[in-house]
């Protein structure tokens, strides 16, 4: 008789090996002759280069067609960025590095696509729903919380009360309003 558990453990390794993903270690079996371009040496490894590369491959007709028509329909500059520079990466244009130092040159040059054919640009996905604001406002709150907590007025330290004396003694408080006639 078969065990439940085991085939219950049975069927989800079959229905994993059905994903058709990579077996672990199938790139250790790869042809070492014939590697990946990401797995080569990359094309740029300093900035500059790769900046004026990528201007140059953005601004061929094709693909500033594209790019205009994808902004025009409202997509974010950010995950635009992210697309393009990824797909440098898998290209083996740039490591990994260089990908994260060319985002915002590449978010600027995009914005500036946009600004030549009057687009306003998206920035970033302003989806942002009322439930993530109200959380961060009760992380504020819990943060102003523990603040009070740990602020206690007899704890503080000697040399910020020393140099708020010596400011208080320089200026002393004026009781008079801004708006009270002066008197003299």
């Amino acid at each position: 008789m078969i065990n439940p558990q085991t085939q219950g453990s049975y069927n989800e390794l079959r229905n994993m090996s059905e994903l058709d993903r990579p077996i672990p270690g199938q790139s250790l079996t790869n042809n070492p002759e014939a590697p990946l371009p990401f797995e080569q040496a990359p094309v740029h490894t300093e900035l500059a280069p790769a900046i004026d590369d990528l201007l140059v491959r953005l601004c061929q007709p094709e693909i500033f067609h594209s790019i205009v028509n994808a902004l025009r329909e409202g997509l974010p500059v950010g995950e635009m960025a992210e697309q393009i520079l990824f797909e440098g990466f898998s290209q083996g244009q740039w490591n990994p590095d260089l990908m994260l130092l060319l985002v915002e040159p590449t978010m600027y040059i995009l914005i500036a696509l946009a600004d030549m054919v009057d687009v306003e640009p998206r920035i970033d996905d302003d989806d942002a729903t009322p439930d993530d604001a109200q959380e961060q406002i009760s992380n504020l709150e819990k943060a102003i919380e523990v603040a009070k907590d740990k602020v206690v007025p007899s704890n503080i330290p000697i040399g910020i009360k020393s140099k708020v004396e010596e400011l208080i003694e320089d200026t002393p408080p004026s009781s008079n309003s801004l708006l009270s006639k002066e008197e003299g």
